[in-house]
């Protein structure tokens, strides 16, 4: 775990204790994230999963390529 991700679940459990809240709703979330300072400052890009992390699951298959895979 590196610094910016200990301090943001720092952040959220101060929240949690502070409001009584337990489970913070997501925009609760996003006001603590925007607490610690962070700001949008270009387009969303492709999410990326921080170093160390397991790479992400394969994408679901939709109904047409599930069909499609089916099909001999």
């Amino acid at each position: 775990m590196n610094e910016e991700q200990l301090e943001f679940i720092k952040a959220i459990d101060e929240y949690k204790r502070v409001n009584n809240r337990p489970f913070p709703t997501w925009t609760e979330v996003l006001d603590v994230v925007l607490y610690l300072g962070y700001r949008r400052v270009a387009p969303a890009g492709e999410f990326k999963l921080t170093k160390g992390r397991q790479t992400p699951r394969p994408r679901r298959l939709d109904a047409d390529e599930v069909n499609e895979a089916g099909r001999t």
